[in-house]
């Protein structure tokens, strides 16, 4: 008896461990239902909480659960699903699934959140809705496999899979795309085949060919839905048929052209040739015979050589831009006969361009003859004097100074930019020359603090310094009495004009870029007076003239004249130089000179890139210049922008992108060298 028991227990035991394995294995297969639809465990953490809810729906309806639990989900009893759960709950412990992100993630946000959710209504509607919308989806597949529907309504049942039945999952709707492609495939064959039947009756000769690119625009229409094979097919009898006709029709068409011996009738020839095929451009027969009509122009070109040669000497702007297009038109650039020619053209242009810049600057200089001749005829000859300027900021300002073209200077003697100018000048020749001074000399005065007030915390820790009262005394340094005396009758009218000056200052919508503009013509300045008498000895005629003429403008008398044109003038009158010039280099050399004048930043020399030249509508000035440079600052190293406008062909005006509304004059010394051509490449 007792071994009986013994045995009934060990069935039983065995019995009950093969249920439970059973239940295990449809657990894991339950679970790898989503393992297949989101293989990656990435997809599944960044999962959002709709996303969730419609994995979970479609997990427990009939389609999905009914396998695993032999039950739908709503047909089981609160009791049975608490002992299924349990059971799941041990087979999950007992399988180590824990270690698996797959089956972790599943048991954690969908089993777990949503097994026992007997109490929830709307979860049973919301599997109920996708059962029902699984089942209606399958009748409209089953009908879309029908021949009575059209292509129309396989359009818009695809169209319905992303609105209509967007609750069921992705890889169900996939599916059931292809199948509607696959049916939508059937139709647009049977569309195909009434378009390739078309194609085999043309007739091969060259009327057909409207009719042939009319049937090849309808196939192509149809190719995206149709199936592969029918594709192929359709590309295959095509290109048959084209290749055919388009023999038959070339040959016929370039049956003459050997007799053509005018390159104009020619090029015509290529064009009416090139709207006639251009359908079939990629067909052989075609690029043969683009390639027959191309070879005929360069024979044409080679016999006829030294006549072109000559036409291209004698062109002017009138007919330049016709014999280019038709020299040029239509050859491959990489042909010897477009280079030659090209060659040819491109220094043609270059002459008309300097033909044309000349006759600009003839004009200009017949239109400036009278000025001409009031400069011979008016002041002093200069002689043996000579006054350098090369490479100073200020170079074209201070060479009027000295010549007393005073009616060329645009600086207003009231500005601050002159009162910076003679008291640096001032400053400088007492400094470096002292010995030229007169007798008479007086010592340049400065103010300095004399009493401070000082701001204490309640720790005893200075926080604040400012001056309350100062006194004038002496540098050390003297000037000429009558120099320095326009000097400070300047100082004393701006003084006057203070605050105006800081309202303005204040009110500018660019003060902040003006303010920083000044400091560097203060840099500017200081750099000039640091040359200056490096250029021109402390006692030369030069400089003495320089003085004079310097006290005349600020005082605003006449000046002593001296006959003949400055540079400066010369160069504005004429404008830019002529031929390809060296931007890069002009753009380098300038911002190059102006960085010496940065307070922070510093230009990383010869940085310049993407240079982009714009011209005057009648290509014959440049009228500006943007280009990105390199520098480095508080930041590191960094890229900037820099636009140059040019004023009568010359550079005027240097605009930075942190302060696009702010002029910066460039360099006169490197104005005057672009002006001479000296940057021509």
């Amino acid at each position: 008896m007792l071994t009986k028991r013994v045995l009934c227990f060990i069935v039983f035991t065995l019995s009950a461990i093969t249920v439970v394995a059973q239940n295990c294995n449809d657990l894991v297969e339950w679970m790898n239902l989503i393992k297949q639809e989101y293989p990656e465990t990435t997809s599944l953490r960044s999962m959002n909480r709709g996303k969730m809810q419609k994995l979970a729906t479609n997990y427990f309806s009939k389609a999905y659960f009914e396998p695993y639990s032999g039950k739908a989900y709503e047909q089981l009893s609160q009791k049975a699903l608490v002992k299924d759960f349990r059971k799941i709950q041990a087979c999950f412990a007992k399988g180590n699934y824990r270690n698996d992100p797959h089956f972790n993630w599943v048991f954690q946000n969908i089993i777990y959140n949503n097994y026992l959710a007997y109490g929830n209504p709307n979860f049973i509607k919301q599997i109920a809705t996708v059962d029902t919308k699984r089942d209606q989806l399958k009748n409209e597949l089953d009908t879309a496999s029908e021949k009575g529907i059209s292509k129309s309504e396989l359009l818009k049942l695809k169209k319905s899979l992303t609105s209509e039945y967007a609750i069921l999952l992705d890889s169900e709707l996939k599916q059931a795309n292809e199948k509607i492609d696959a049916a939508i495939a059937i139709k647009v064959d049977t569309q195909l085949d009434e378009v390739i039947s078309s194609i085999d009756k043309l007739n091969n000769e060259k009327k057909s060919l409207t009719k042939l690119t009319l049937l090849k625009q309808q196939g192509q229409q149809l190719l995206p839905e149709a199936s592969q094979g029918k594709q192929v097919e359709f590309q295959s009898r095509l290109e048959m048929k084209a290749s055919i006709l388009l023999k038959n029709a070339v040959d016929s068409d370039l049956s003459s052209v050997d007799q053509n011996s005018d390159i104009s009738q020619i090029n015509q020839k290529i064009l009416d040739f090139k709207n006639d095929y251009n359908a079939f451009s990629g067909n052989n027969e075609v690029k043969k015979g683009e390639e027959k009509l191309l070879s005929r122009k360069e024979r044409l070109i080679e016999t006829q050589l030294k006549t072109i040669e000559d036409r291209i000497a004698q062109a002017d702007s009138n007919n330049f831009q016709r014999l280019e297009n038709e020299y040029l038109g239509y050859l491959p650039i990489q042909s010897i006969q477009y280079q030659k020619l090209n060659g040819l053209l491109v220094s043609r242009k270059k002459e008309l361009v300097e033909k044309q810049r000349l006759a600009k600057q003839q004009e200009k200089l017949t239109k400036s003859q009278d000025r001409i001749t009031y400069l011979n005829t008016n002041g002093k000859d200069e002689g043996t004097m000579q006054f350098r300027t090369l490479g100073l900021n200020n170079a074209a300002f201070f060479d009027y100074i000295y010549r007393g073209h005073f009616e060329n200077i645009e600086l207003d003697v009231n500005s601050s930019h002159f009162l910076m100018i003679l008291s640096g000048y001032l400053n400088t020749f007492g400094s470096l020359c002292p010995e030229q001074l007169p007798e008479d000399k007086v010592e340049i005065m400065t103010q300095e603090c004399s009493r401070e007030n000082v701001t204490t915390n309640g720790w005893g820790v200075e926080v604040d310094r400012y001056c309350i009262a100062w006194r004038t005394v002496g540098t050390g340094i003297y000037a000429d009495p009558k120099l320095y005396a326009a000097k400070m009758r300047l100082v004393a009218k701006q003084d006057q004009n203070a605050l105006r000056t800081v309202i303005d200052m204040y009110t500018n919508p660019n003060a902040m870029g003006n303010s920083v503009d000044q400091i560097h013509k203060a840099k500017a300045l200081q750099t000039d007076m640091a040359n200056f008498f490096t250029l021109n000895g402390c006692d030369s005629k030069s400089v003495e003239q320089f003085a004079t003429n310097l006290l005349a403008y600020a005082n605003q008398k006449p000046p002593a004249r001296l006959k003949g044109m400055s540079v400066y003038e010369k160069i504005k009158i004429l404008g830019g130089p002529a031929g390809d010039q060296n931007y890069s280099k002009l753009l380098n050399d300038i911002l190059g000179n102006q960085s010496k004048t940065w307070a922070m930043n510093r230009y990383v020399p010869n940085s310049i890139s993407n240079v982009r030249e714009f011209k005057s509508s009648d290509k014959t000035q440049t009228v500006s210049l943007t280009a990105n440079y390199n520098f480095s600052g508080l930041l590191g190293k960094q890229t900037g922008a820099v636009t140059v406008k040019f004023k009568d062909g010359l550079p005027d005006c240097i605009y930075f992108s942190d302060f696009p509304e702010n002029c910066k004059k460039p360099n006169g010394a490197l104005v005057a060298k672009y002006g001479l051509g000296q940057y021509g490449k």
